[in-house]
C-alpha cells in the first residue's frame, strides 16, 4: 500500500499492549495514520492489533491508540493507526504538522512552540 502522508522523524518512547501483554519500543517516524516502531523480544505478527501509548512532545499524558495493525515486522514493526478518540487524532495532526514543518530543509533552524507544560509540585 502506497502512504497518503509524508511520515517525520520522532523517536519517542511508546508502550504496545496486545495478546502477549505489553512492550516498550521507539516510534522512530510516524504520520496521523501510521508510524515504524523499534522493539526488542516482542511477539508481533502481520493483522495483528495493538494498543498504543504514544509519548508527544507536547504533554506529560501519552496519546493512546486503541487500535493500530501492524503491516510490517521486518527489523521494525509498522503500525497503521485505525482507531482513537477525535481528541487523540486531533493531537497527532498538530505535532505530525509542527514536526513536518520543522523537518523542512529550506527552514534552516526553527524553533517549535508547543503548548507549554503545567508541572504541579
Amino acid at each position: 500500500p502506497k502512504r497518503i502522508s509524508e511520515r517525520v522523524h520522532i523517536n519517542r518512547p511508546v508502550d504496545l499492549q496486545g495478546i502477549h501483554g505489553t512492550t516498550r519500543g521507539t516510534m522512530l517516524d510516524f504520520s496521523p495514520r501510521g508510524g515504524r516502531i523499534r522493539q526488542k523480544g516482542a511477539d508481533v505478527h502481520c493483522g495483528m492489533r495493538l494498543t498504543l501509548r504514544l509519548s508527544l512532545p507536547d504533554s506529560l499524558e501519552p496519546a493512546e491508540i486503541n487500535h493500530a495493525v501492524v503491516t510490517w515486522t521486518r527489523h521494525n514493526e509498522s503500525v497503521q493507526f485505525s482507531k482513537a478518540p477525535r481528541e487523540t487524532q486531533e493531537r497527532i495532526k498538530q505535532v505530525y504538522t509542527l514536526l513536518l514543518d520543522a523537518q523542512k530543509p529550506e527552514e534552516g533552524e526553527r524553533v517549535i512552540s508547543l503548548p507549554q507544560l503545567s508541572l504541579v509540585s
